[in-house]
């Protein structure tokens, strides 16, 4: 329950970072006005490359920034665990290139939409955001190597963290596409390729951690029930839904 609690909280977060802090600052910056705001997109007065890019670029900063502290951490409690997966679900965010060089569509085909030689360029798109990938999977699991081996969690608990933080992300993130704005054309692109999708990469790292942690306990140590998490998942999610899943639009 405490990690589904702090998936959610920890995507909720994830996914207002790049809305808001990437693609929001950036609107303001250039000065192109938002018409609406929603957890699956915003919509702004003219079509920019900046603030299409501003989205993944936010998420990965953040993302670097919340694993360089989580690796700081030396006990693994439901709050290490947070900048932990926060971390994680903002740089897998990176697989947003991927995505957008298969199909050509979504932010990164508006950044390069109208260049030439596009194939080349989505080609080289895909191959960068695949990279940033597999990177942003393995430093994830590194860190948690390290609780495994000083004994903070067993091998056989790694599995009861990731899933359901896994599973609470990507409920959360659909469930609150189903009331977006915009079309009911969104909620697979949006709400589940952008949780469950992106976020797969979190369900290979028990398995890469089972293979390269040198020691372990066997004694399992997984999170204690936390009330405060339950909570606050329940305010976030709440509002996130209620509020940002129809979006919130802005007048002249």
């Amino acid at each position: 329950m405490t990690a589904a609690s702090v998936g959610a909280v920890a995507m909720v977060l994830a996914d207002l970072v790049h809305e808001v802090l990437g693609h929001g600052t950036a609107s303001l910056l250039t000065r192109n006005r938002i018409l609406s705001l929603s957890t699956v997109a915003i919509q702004n007065a003219a079509a920019s490359r900046f603030v299409s890019a501003a989205g993944t670029t936010a998420n990965c900063i953040v993302g670097a920034f919340s694993l360089l502290l989580s690796g700081r951490l030396k006990k693994l409690t439901p709050l290490a665990f947070f900048w932990w997966l926060f971390g994680v679900f903002n740089l897998l965010n990176s697989g947003y290139l991927v995505a957008s060089a298969a199909t050509n569509n979504s932010d990164w085909a508006n950044v390069i939409a109208g260049m030439s030689q596009l194939w080349l360029l989505r080609c080289i798109m895909g191959l960068v955001g695949a990279a940033f990938y597999v990177l942003s999977v393995v430093w994830a699991a590194r860190l948690m190597i390290r609780w495994v081996e000083s004994g903070e969690i067993g091998l056989s608990d790694l599995g009861r963290l990731t899933v359901p933080a896994y599973l609470a992300a990507g409920a959360i993130m659909t469930l609150a596409s189903l009331f977006n704005p915009i079309g009911p054309q969104l909620i697979i692109p949006s709400g589940v390729a952008a949780s469950f999708g992106l976020n797969a990469g979190l369900l290979f790292i028990p398995g890469i951690v089972a293979e390269h942690a040198r020691t372990h306990s066997l004694v399992t140590n997984p999170l204690r029930l936390s009330f405060f998490w339950v909570a606050l998942a329940l305010l976030t999610g709440g509002l996130f839904v209620a509020v940002l899943g129809p979006g919130v639009h802005f007048s002249n």
